[in-house]
């Protein structure tokens, strides 16, 4: 969860908000008039709000576990499960927001948008996964010769 949140945030302050390359719901309100410009800031600034709650319910979360344990947490599995929440947004990103509903389109060569994102987002999930899974893998070994 909190990979997933942090992802929206950094995708609506970056792209949105300081590069304006689009907005939340731009594919549906004209970004070149005044009240078009207003409601797509409206909804960029909902979205924030929203994926704030959803890093800060993601980071409770992991603050809890990290509190459950009686060892520190290891940083491969929470840097794998971060990569997978990175790449779930971004999958999402791209299939619902921008394939599926067409709320807004970032900028490229025929206002259309670039497939090549998906497979970029798949690959993180991938890594992300691969980190997440090596590095449980490292930490049963250590916990193995321990005891």
């Amino acid at each position: 969860m909190f990979g997933f949140g942090f992802s929206g945030l950094v995708d609506v302050l970056v792209l949105h908000q300081v590069l304006q390359w689009h907005h939340l719901v731009s594919g549906l309100y004209p970004m070149d008039t005044l009240a078009g410009l207003q409601t797509n800031v409206l909804a960029d600034g909902l979205f924030s709000l929203g994926m704030l709650v959803v890093t800060c319910v993601g980071a409770g979360l992991l603050w809890q576990s990290e509190r459950r344990t009686a060892a520190p947490l290891s940083i491969r599995p929470l840097a794998g499960a971060a990569l997978i929440g990175l790449g779930a947004f971004d999958v999402y990103d791209v299939v619902v927001d921008h394939m599926l509903l067409g709320l807004h389109q970032p900028l490229s060569a025929g206002g259309q948008y670039n497939p090549h994102w998906l497979v970029v987002s798949l690959l993180l999930v991938a890594a992300g996964y691969y980190v997440y899974r090596t590095g449980l893998a490292d930490g049963n070994a250590g916990t193995a010769e321990h005891t």
